[in-house]
């Protein structure tokens, strides 16, 4: 019987052994299984924890900010997304658009670094302003159009009064326009005779003119001929002057320069020689007579070319057919004196190269040519000018048709008028006993002064 529970006794611890080994397997494997949860868990945590820390860190995840966003709802990302997508189509009108294509367009529009409420303020502040401006522009117009209807009446009243003084003044005019007519033909008639008869008389007055100026040259030549005569006979002459002769030699031909056709005369810059003065050739004993032309035409034409102290070179210009130019030869010039400044007064249009149109520098070449012989210009006629040189005579002009009104053609007429009266009123002055004055045209001066066809 004791051993019986003896037995019983020993069985029981074993199970009891065994069931606890069983219980304490469990709990090892229920302890393993739970590590390995709660390891598994603590990594998913960590990376949780380092996948919203790409979204937000700590200090952001507590800000008023996201607790305001967490308590409307809905995720805070979703939040985001939503109120950025809003932002962008209130500033861009486009949600896609990004944010460096939002900054481009700000900065192109001058916005950047001012924001977005504070420009639509300038520019809320800018309208109200351009708003006032507008009133007050709509004001001035106002005001203006008044001011434009009150002129327009104002217009109105003196076009009337216009047009009425114009019928008035019409009246008056229809009354007086028979006695104008009537007036004007008698005075184109009056006019008409008077330049008939003054046509006449001018053609006789010319033609005694001409006479008297042919006279007039013959007798100062004479006289010229006479002084230089009785230089000549008092001891001061070079030679005797027989009957005809005009005057004595101003130089003489001192050498022919060989191989070219220029020869050396006797007069230099000492005997107020100037550039293209021009001197006739005669024999060394030939007496210098005028032509029928009152003219001196030696054998031989010289320019000169070159002006030295003592002497000049001279070009040979012209040469008669069989004659020769030999040392010592006579070199004279009608006009030429050392000692003597001849004044002139030159007016009108001059034809120099004989084309029947008067050149445009024909007055220039006129004084030009003065100026080379020593020669001065005076502004008018005095009673110490020597010389009157007159262009070709302008035309007595055709009056203008009655009723012409074109101020160009009245112009034009006036001119010409003038021009004509001043040319006359010339010839009469210098042709006045007070004056006396010798007149030449074109052709006297140019062969008085020695010129030729180059």
């Amino acid at each position: 019987m004791a051993r019986a529970r003896s037995g019983g006794g020993g069985s029981g611890s074993a199970w009891a052994l065994v069931v606890f080994g069983a219980g304490f397997f469990i709990s090892l494997l229920l302890a393993i299984i739970f590590f390995t949860q709660v390891s598994g868990a603590r990594q998913g945590q960590t990376g949780a924890e380092s996948r919203l820390a790409e979204f937000a860190s700590p200090t952001e995840q507590s800000s008023p900010e996201i607790e305001g966003l967490k308590s409307g709802g809905g995720s805070v990302v979703g939040a985001l997304l939503e109120e950025q997508q809003w932002l962008r189509t209130v500033i861009a009108n486009d949600p896609g658009k990004s944010r460096q294509e939002i900054g481009s367009s700000l900065t192109t529009l001058g916005v950047d670094g001012r924001s977005l409420l504070q420009e639509v303020a300038r520019l809320q502040n800018e309208d109200a302003a351009m708003k006032e401006l507008n009133n007050t522009l709509e004001q001035d117009l106002a005001q203006a159009r008044s001011r434009a209807d009150e002129a327009e009446k104002a217009k109105s009243t003196l076009d009337q009064s216009y047009k009425d003084s114009l019928a008035n003044l019409g009246a008056t005019v229809g009354q007086t326009g028979d006695v104008l007519k009537t007036t004007q033909t008698q005075i184109q008639q009056q006019k008409n005779t008077l330049d008939g008869q003054m046509a006449d008389t001018r053609s006789e007055y010319v033609n005694q003119i001409t006479a008297l100026e042919d006279e007039i040259s013959k007798y100062k030549f004479e006289i010229a001929r006479l002084v230089k005569l009785n230089a000549v006979l008092s001891g001061s002459g070079e030679q005797d002057l027989g009957p005809g002769n005009l005057t004595r030699a101003d130089g003489r031909i001192v050498s022919i320069i060989g191989g070219r056709p220029e020869v050396y005369i006797s007069l230099g810059r000492g005997d107020r020689l100037q550039m293209g003065m021009t001197f006739e050739v005669f024999g060394a004993n030939e007496l210098v007579k005028l032509n029928e032309y009152q003219q001196v035409r030696g054998k031989a034409t010289l320019e000169v070319v070159s002006v030295d102290d003592a002497a000049s070179v001279a070009r040979i210009v012209r040469l008669e057919r069989g004659k020769t130019i030999m040392d010592d030869d006579q070199v004279v010039n009608l006009v030429y004196d050392p000692q003597t400044v001849h004044k002139f007064f030159v007016y009108g249009e001059f034809d120099i190269n004989g084309d029947g149109v008067a050149d445009p520098d024909g007055l220039g070449r006129i004084v030009s040519r003065i100026n080379q012989w020593g020669g001065k210009m005076t502004d008018g006629l005095t009673y110490d000018v020597d010389y009157l040189v007159l262009g070709a005579e302008p035309p007595l002009p055709t009056p203008p048709p009655d009723g012409e009104v074109d101020p160009v053609k009245i112009a034009e007429y006036v001119a010409a008028q003038r021009e004509f009266e001043t040319y006359q009123q010339l010839i009469g002055e210098a042709r006045s006993p007070s004056l006396s004055i010798p007149v030449l045209n074109q052709n006297r001066f140019l062969a008085l002064t020695g010129h030729y066809d180059r």
